[in-house]
């Protein structure tokens, strides 16, 4: 593996310009305030929406006008032109503080940040209903108590606690009453809560009990208290005593890996349009070349046309797809795509696209040699890491896939179950499952017992897009038309986006663990970048992930048609 002697290097805190337009359902806004934060730099639109400020990488820029939401923008290397579009302010009571003569009372603010609850009966969606009478983080419960019940006492209301049922002299037990006799305890519990008569019943992680079961309560990330009569809609007379829904943090962590695709389930409309990659007009001057002029001709053409097109990446890589498709000529296709990396050496965004285009084409070399220049530009950026380390792996190199990412950890990123730290985390897994004689790994790699039924499935689909800026609206459909949307888009998962531009990343992946019989679709709307030039999507997916016959087949696609749902593409047994 070459050397990295640039990795640590400082970035660099010169200022740079930025510019664009502000709007609000296409209209331009005037006095939009654009500042800086926590910096005296500010300015404001003038009457067609236009502004410009100075801001250096990592500084973040805040647009705010009175009835719209805020836009927050963190600086990249390669900011320099953001169109912004704001949105109404929808007012939502996130915090109520009471305020008296000595004390302070937050009544919602430390509220535990549950929108929907899984239950043995389907889920429960806690922002419109009122079955949860009371909900505690499992980090607020008493974990050092002796079993569950101990560790809500005081953080729900329990109004007793019922033990029941005798054991053989001998067993140990608990002491009820007077004398020596020992009874079995089974934990039944009214809670204060209850309409009605009855003792409240358990739901653990999808199961349902009549006494508490045994939990390690560290595990424990909820704990959720439902009415009796709320209760008896859901579970039918069992519920009338209420019920004490239990959610682990194990359970949680298998959903997110398996990643459902969200619960915002609908039936497919079939109105997804057909993928069509929008050439360049430039490509209609090509094809204008005579037939009979000889293909070198057609190359010069190109040449003189590209001192015009300099500074657009899609041109060259638009140039590249023509040779290639329409002339089938796939020397000139990777002569332009050699110009196109001499004439971007120093914008990543520009040569994470033709890396995605080598990766698609087979040429597994080139898109190493892109990523290796990537990773010396950006060298804080965790996904600078985690494409070389993947690219490697894609090349069979096994031992540098590993070392780059044991690189990615000791730069002080981390593998948790979100973000870039998932899809690392997976594909650290993989390595250390399967190849690990191969990748010389030396250090151990534990892999929770809870987590074993995560290393395969069979379809894992991974995108990554060049410019952290797009936003889009993945929609999944499976064989019964069912469709589950992922939003990608500041208004709807802006702490998402947040954490992707602080640690540098742009790349989500997505599970299927039971393909079934039928065609999947996987459709996308795409929303902008907040600039003019189209953004590159690469997907990925591997069919029979992590196991000895786990294929790959990667696919490149150019965005640049707003606001239109369109097919990517449909797999099944055979990805197409």
């Amino acid at each position: 593996m070459g050397n990295f002697p640039a990795l640590f290097a400082q970035s660099k805190s010169n200022l740079n310009r930025i510019y664009g337009y502000v709007t609000s359902n296409n209209i331009p806004l005037k006095n939009v305030n654009v500042s800086i934060q926590d910096k005296n730099r500010r300015t404001i639109t003038d009457e067609n929406g236009y502004y410009y400020i100075e801001a250096s990488e990592k500084e973040v820029i805040y647009f705010s006008f009175v009835g719209k939401k805020p836009v927050e923008v963190i600086v990249e290397d390669v900011t320099q032109f953001l169109n912004i579009k704001m949105i109404e302010d929808v007012n939502t009571l996130d915090e109520v503080l009471v305020k008296t003569n000595r004390h302070e009372k937050h009544s919602m603010k430390n509220k535990p940040k549950l929108s929907k609850l899984k239950t043995a009966y389907g889920e429960i969606d806690l922002r419109s209903s009122p079955f949860a009478s009371k909900i505690v983080k499992g980090e607020d419960l008493n974990v050092g108590a002796i079993d569950l019940i101990e560790a809500i006492r005081g953080r729900i209301p329990i109004y007793g606690v019922v033990y029941q049922g005798s054991d053989p002299v001998g067993n140990e037990g608990m002491t009820v009453g007077h004398g020596k006799k020992r009874v079995r305890i089974l934990p039944r519990v009214y809670t204060m809560f209850n309409e009605g008569s009855g003792l409240a019943i358990w739901d653990v992680d999808g199961f349902v009990y009549e006494e508490a079961p045994h939990i390690d309560l560290n595990d424990i990330a909820y704990v959720a208290v439902l009415r009796s009569v709320a209760a008896r809609t859901k579970y039918g007379t069992r519920g009338a005593g209420g019920v004490i829904v239990v959610t682990t943090k194990s359970s949680m962590l298998r959903k997110t890996l398996k990643r459902k695709l969200g619960t915002n389930e609908n039936q497919y409309q079939n109105n997804a349009f057909p993928y069509i990659d929008k050439e360049s007009n430039i490509i209609g001057v090509l094809e204008k070349t005579d037939s009979n002029i000889s293909e070198k001709k057609v190359y010069e053409t190109y040449k003189t046309l590209s001192a015009k097109y300099q500074n657009s990446p899609s041109f060259y890589l638009d140039v590249a797809n023509y040779f290639r498709q329409e002339k089938e000529n796939n020397k000139l296709s990777l002569l332009v795509l050699a110009d196109m990396e001499k004439m971007f050496d120093k914008n990543a965004e520009a040569l994470k696209a033709l890396a995605y285009k080598y990766q698609e084409l087979g040429e597994k070399l080139k898109a190493l040699n892109v990523y290796n220049k990537i990773i010396h530009l950006r060298p804080s950026y965790a996904q600078s890491f985690r494409d070389l380390a993947n690219v490697y792996s894609e090349n069979k190199e096994y031992q540098n896939a590993w070392d780059m990412y044991i690189r990615y950890l000791r730069r002080g990123f981390k593998l948790e179950e979100k973000g870039i730290e998932q899809v690392v985390y997976n594909e650290m897994k993989y390595l250390y499952a399967q190849k690990k004689e191969e990748a010389k790994i030396k250090e151990i790699f534990r892999i929770k017992k809870e987590e074993e039924e995560t290393l395969t499935s069979d379809v894992r689909v991974v995108f990554e897009w060049n410019t952290s800026e797009a936003e889009f609206l993945l929609e999944f459909v499976d064989p019964q038309l069912n469709s589950f949307v992922y939003e990608h888009s500041w208004a709807k998962n802006s702490d998402r986006i947040s954490d992707e531009k602080l640690k540098g990343y742009s790349s989500d992946e997505f599970f299927i663990y039971d393909l079934g019989k039928g065609e999947w679709l996987i459709n996308i709307t795409y929303l902008g970048n907040k600039k003019y030039a189209p953004t590159y999507l690469k997907a990925t997916v591997y069919k029979n992930w992590g196991r000895e016959n786990q294929t790959n087949h990667i696919k490149l696609f150019k965005l640049n048609s707003y606001n239109h749902k369109m097919q990517l593409f449909k797999f099944n047994s055979i990805f197409r």
